[in-house]
């Protein structure tokens, strides 16, 4: 079955109608236009040298088969040299998908996690069934993936034809990326208005990936399936198809996998390698470009609020990978059981909350020194299947922002918002996804306290990450966006002296003794 000109359809034998997108006439590589698109240019520009790679983290890539017994990658590939293949369904043939899609994921040119060195190689339909997920073998759970392997890329579509199944399949992908603690990445079907297919990209716990030019399917999760009308794409990224930009996404969670293994505060939390984690970043960072929308009221007594936390066509949007590193690298800053009196976060971070107990709420304190331009707060959390997978629970959270006024908190939903923020939503009440998502345009100086709350009900408490940006407003000289100048701020920009940043405090494209001079007039 095929759906357009440019994609191939596979029948198996298990009935599992899997379907491999192929580029005709296009490589699908990862361009230096590309590269700039989703801020790897300006990640590499900040870090220089010790940009991360993906080193140390393997990755699963499942292939549907272009002809029989032809999934994998070619080995040969120059772009592949120094890469170990490891075959999962037995021994593989050369697949031109495969192979562009590798490049993309781990290439040594093509992608942004050359590092990455360990594929592990699965054809899709033996994954989906007795290779890995065990797809309707009652209790038996899904085999456990190497040693080494943290990421999942999936760019391929499917069905197994029956209701049962697909629902069957999903949760039992959903409860292995808990149970081990791994990423998923999974390609939507290409075309706008293309009919959505099962596999695998309507779970939950995954990230399902679409294209920056909305050429790709944007349907809801479809009826039959848990958790019919949740949105999908949660993420885009550039390419002519979605299989090509689904391994953009993947190569940018190896590479955030390895920043926590590179910096010493994250090396030193084990909270900072989670799957919840590096997955919250990634969609917290993307760039929202001009036209997103998630459905936020603009005027009247609700102006402000939103029920549908991600835009219909982009999800989150744009990866933005310098974005997600400044994210990640901003640690962990914990959230309080209570309003706190003061400030308690910096205008970069996140937060892991290992069990959120029904009826309660985490607060988190921030203060704006002058208009920021955006603000984008999101939080995601796995939903938890039972070990049968005859059913699974979900809890139901939601985030608010509110305004300090003295001691208080004040409401800034409505007209109360008016003069307060330009545009955008302060209140993500969803009753079915498991993410929710605060993005603010014009946020006037003051204090404010972002609240995520869980709503009452018998769901198991599970795991929950939020993460948060707002554009700098902080002090000038405060480079490390603790809206202090101190030591930080100076060994940062001593670590640039004569490059172009960071501690450009003067703009005039090198850092040096004037830099330092405005730093040292704004110590605190």
């Amino acid at each position: 079955m095929s759906n357009h000109p440019e994609e191939k359809s596979v029948s198996f034998a298990c009935a599992c109608t899997l379907t491999a997108a192929v580029a005709l006439g296009s490589s699908g590589l990862a361009s230096a236009d590309v590269f700039d698109e989703i801020g790897y240019t300006a990640l590499k520009l900040r870090l220089g040298a010790a940009t991360p790679t993906g080193a140390g983290y393997g990755i699963g890539q499942v292939e549907a088969e272009e002809t029989p017994g032809n999934f994998g990658p070619n080995t040969s590939n120059p772009d592949f040299a120094g890469k170990t293949f490891t075959p999962q369904s037995g021994p593989f043939g050369a697949s031109g998908h495969a192979t562009t899609v590798g490049i993309a994921l781990y290439g040594n040119s093509g992608s942004i996690a050359p590092g990455v060195t360990n594929v592990f190689v699965w054809s899709a339909n033996l994954w989906a069934t007795t290779g890995f997920l065990r797809t309707n073998q009652g209790a038996l759970a899904p085999l456990v993936p190497p040693t080494g392997m943290r990421i999942f890329n999936n760019s391929w579509i499917g069905s197994f034809g029956s209701t049962f199944n697909d629902n069957d399949a999903l949760r039992r992908f959903d409860f292995e990326i808990t149970r081990d603690n791994v990423l998923a990445v999974c390609a939507t079907n290409n075309g706008a208005g293309s009919p959505a297919s099962a596999l695998v990209g309507y779970g939950y716990n995954a990230m399902t990936v679409g294209l920056a030019n909305g050429n790709h399917c944007n349907a809801t999760t479809p009826p039959g399936l848990d958790g019919q009308g949740r949105r999908k794409p949660e993420i885009v990224a550039p390419s002519g198809f979605t299989s090509f930009s689904t391994p953009i996404i993947g190569a940018a969670a190896a590479l955030l996998f390895q920043t926590t293994d590179l910096d010493p505060g994250l090396a030193a939390n084990p909270n900072a390698d989670r799957q919840l984690v590096i997955k919250d970043v990634l969609l917290t960072g993307a760039n929202h470009r001009p036209g997103w929308s998630n459905g936020a009221i603009t005027s009247g007594p609700n102006r402000g609020t939103t029920t549908t936390p991600l835009d219909p066509l982009y999800g989150a949007d744009l990866l933005n990978i310098d974005r997600s590193h400044f994210i990640l690298t901003g640690q962990e800053q914990n959230g309080s059981a209570a309003v706190p009196a003061t400030s308690t976060i910096s205008e970069r971070g996140w937060d892991y909350i290992a069990s959120f107990a029904a009826n309660t709420s985490q607060f988190y304190r921030f203060k704006v020194y002058a208009s920021a331009a955006e603000l984008s707060v999101l939080a995601t959390w796995n939903r938890s299947v039972a070990t049968n997978f005859g059913g699974f629970t979900l809890m139901d959270l939601d985030l608010q922002m509110w305004k300090v006024n003295g001691t208080g908190l004040v409401s800034i939903v409505g007209d109360a918002g008016l003069g307060v923020f330009d545009g955008g939503n302060v209140s993500s009440a969803s009753t079915i996804d498991n993410l929710e998502h605060l993005y603010v345009t014009g946020l006037q100086p003051g204090e404010y306290v972002i609240e995520l709350k869980r709503k009452p009900g018998p769901q198991a408490a599970m795991p929950v990450a939020i993460a948060w940006y707002v554009t700098d407003t902080g002090p000038l000289g405060d480079l490390d966006g603790d809206n202090l100048v101190n030591a930080s701020d100076l060994a940062i920009l001593l670590g640039a002296w004569g490059t172009t940043g960071p501690g450009d405090l003067d703009g005039n494209g090198v850092v040096d003794a004037a830099d330092l001079g405005i730093l040292l007039g704004a110590w605190m």
